[in-house]
């Protein structure tokens, strides 16, 4: 016959929010994260203090019990430590025992000596780290205890009875790890070890070893998907063929509704549970009920074979365990800010081109996919922030989103002075920032790849090749004052009005002389030298004479213009020459040629219509008279016999001197 165990305390699951679902080890997000998996502590704001406690379901039990008290702190951005101490994560067994002795008199005397055997598991400590804002990972230990308290009855010499209690005690801290991993979607991941390893601090004797409380190992994997932002679905599953099922129904922003239900090996359905959530500014409160379906060994009594041969996970949740009701109450504390919009994905629209940093103030670098995860409608700006080569977050205009609805907002970047100091393609981490509503903290962050083209590359666009015209470059000034200061007594002779005509004849001589061309079989898209590099390297291509010829004429307060030519038949040559403005008046045109069909007529950058001559500079090896004759003939093609600039695949984009 067996001898009967009785259960005098089984207590609760820790969290009531876990009870109500079942399946969490996804979805755990708060301090109660210590026991279902670690890395759920990520996701607390700053402070979070909690108690947990369990409610009476039978007339047996009275009052409320305290389960545990938890307190957690977030640090340093991506670390979150916690403890708990749980007074009530007890589970007690008394084993009955009787010793008989008949007195002087012959009467039969039965005296108990029960043994008192304790499991406790009343500490706990738990740390997470963010790797990634999707990702995160943490651990816990938990410190187990066993005390035996066994009465022993014995006679002394002199027949006299004597009584005795004996302790035993065995101590182990055990050590949980887990990870979270969520998707760009709605879709997440998590996984975590129960009991991965254990330490023990002291055994018990060997009389006493058959009451060691029996640890498992256990491997917990689980999924979870968020609809609609309404609704968290989740299951999970564990090496013991163990399965949980849950969901979480939020119809507003106070109210939280649960179900789970519990599965013993996969044949079974072991237990269901539902549940509710209320919150109220930074406390909430969640009450959670359990029911098992099978209430074998779970009334206070189970057989000593049963219980020799049962081992645990974890005190609270056992074979013994009776039907709960469990109520926590959380409150957060420092700076709590509940998240009102979130990041799906960024798409970058453009690389960064050094040479014309300015634009992207102008026009959008990227865009970000923002979702509005509440039932209200919400203001947002997004934020663009590159930290090595930007002072401070770049910031859009306000946009509204409706309730749980995504809207693409594009974003911009001012970048400082660093960024001139890129020389060659380079790899740098942006991030992307949303903000809701009044609020100057982040809702949610997500960091992105951004390419930064070197100096020296161009896009392509004929906007952004002005920004390599730099006439006030020290090497720039240097030539063209020192070439002119040759040429100052040919100059002297020269009419005033002819004087723009002349300077630029002479500078463009004395240029082409110290070059050699190269040819660029892809004109339209490459790689461009400052001013500077090309009077230094002698030599260049199409765009970097163009570039070098213009910032010379401007150091000199010539102005000039690039005409940019995409034949729309043929875009794989798109090409690009000059043209600067004599400054001569156009009844005066003669003086330079008597072919109007070598020249211009067009306004200044005063407004006044002036003479300009355009330059083919890929022939400049030739000089400046042929130089100017291929110009002349290559725009009127383009302009007046192909009507480029009526049919928009040829500009001419003008570049004011600013001498």
């Amino acid at each position: 016959m067996t001898t009967p165990y009785h259960i005098m305390i089984s207590q609760n699951l820790g969290s009531a929010r876990g009870v109500g679902m079942g399946a969490l080890t996804v979805l755990t997000n708060d301090i109660h994260s210590i026991h279902w998996n670690p890395a759920g502590l990520s996701s607390l704001h700053d402070w979070d203090i909690s108690s947990s406690n369990f409610l009476p379901t039978t007339p047996q039990q009275s009052g409320i019990t305290l389960h545990s008290l938890s307190i957690g702190k977030k640090f340093l951005s991506n670390h979150t430590a916690s403890f708990c101490y749980s007074p009530g994560k007890i589970l007690e067994f008394i084993e009955p025992a009787t010793f008989d002795v008949i007195d002087s008199s012959g009467n039969l005397l039965t005296t108990k000596f029960d043994k008192k055997i304790s499991y406790s598991q009343r500490y706990s400590i738990g740390y997470s780290y963010r790797l990634e804002e999707n990702i995160a990972v943490g651990i816990s230990a938990k410190f187990f205890e066993t005390n035996i308290s066994d009465t022993k009855y014995y006679f002394d010499s002199s027949d006299i009875i004597h009584s005795q209690i004996d302790e035993h005690a065995a101590n182990a801290w055990t050590f949980d790890i887990g990870g979270i991993y969520k998707t760009k979607s709605a879709w997440a991941f998590g996984i975590a070890t129960k009991n991965l390893f254990q330490l023990n601090e002291s055994e018990l004797k060997d009389e006493m070893r058959e009451y060691k409380l029996n640890i498992d190992k256990l491997a917990i994997l689980g999924v979870a998907y968020e609809w609609l932002t309404s609704w968290k679905l989740a299951a999970e599953g564990d090496t013991k063929k163990n399965f949980r099922i849950g969901a979480e129904w939020i119809p507003n922003d106070w109210l939280r509704i649960r179900t789970g239900m519990y599965s013993s090996e996969l044949e079974n359905i072991e237990a269901l549970s539902f549940g509710f959530g209320f919150t109220y500014a930074r406390a909430h409160v969640d009450v959670g009920y359990i029911r098992f379906s099978d209430q074998t060994n779970r009334s206070g009594n189970v057989e000593i074979g049963i219980f020799k041969t049962s081992s645990f996970a974890d005190i609270d949740y056992t074979p013994f365990t009776k039907d709960q009701i469990s109520l926590s109450l959380d409150v957060n504390l420092g700076l709590t800010k509940e998240s009102l919009a979130r990041i799906e994905y960024v798409e970058m629209l453009s690389e960064v081109f050094t040479a014309s940093p300015q634009i992207y103030a102008f026009r959008p670098l990227g865009k970000a996919r923002v979702k509005n995860v509440t039932s209200k409608s919400i203001d947002v700006r997004v934020s663009f922030y590159l930290e090595e080569l930007m002072n401070a977050p770049t910031e859009t205009k306000t946009y509204t989103i409706p309730p749980e609805e995504i809207l693409e907002v594009p974003f911009y970047a001012v970048f400082n002075d660093a960024i001139t100091g890129v020389k060659k393609f380079s790899v740098f981490d942006g991030t992307v920032y949303v903000s809701a509503e009044i609020s100057s903290d982040y809702d949610d962050r997500y960091q992105t790849r951004v390419l930064v083209r070197g100096r020296n590359d161009w896009d392509g666009d004929v906007m952004s090749l002005k920004y390599f015209i730099t006439p006030g470059d020290p090497d720039v000034l240097q030539f063209t004052r020192s070439v002119l200061n040759e040429q100052k007594t040919r100059l002297d002779k020269v009419a005033t009005a002819l004087q723009n005509f002349e300077i630029a004849k002479i500078i463009f001589d004395e240029f082409s002389r110290r070059l050699t061309y190269v040819h660029d079989p892809n004109s339209s898209k490459d790689f461009v030298q400052y001013p500077s590099e090309t009077l230094s390297l002698h030599g260049g291509d199409c765009d970097d004479i163009t570039v070098g010829f213009s910032s010379l004429l401007m150091s000199l307060g010539i102005s000039t213009a690039f005409v940019d030519i995409v034949p729309p038949e043929q875009p794989e040559n798109a090409h690009i020459y000059m043209m600067f403005d004599t400054g001569l008046n156009p009844k005066d045109a003669y003086l330079i040629s008597e072919n109007p069909k070598r020249y211009i007529t067009r306004k200044n950058d005063k407004g006044i219509e002036s003479i300009w001559i355009p330059i083919e500079t890929t022939a400049s090896s030739k000089g400046f008279e042929e130089a100017w004759s291929t110009g002349a003939y290559q725009y009127l093609q383009d302009a007046e016999v192909n009507f480029g600039l009526i049919k928009g695949w040829m500009r001419v984009v003008d570049l004011q001197s600013t001498f």
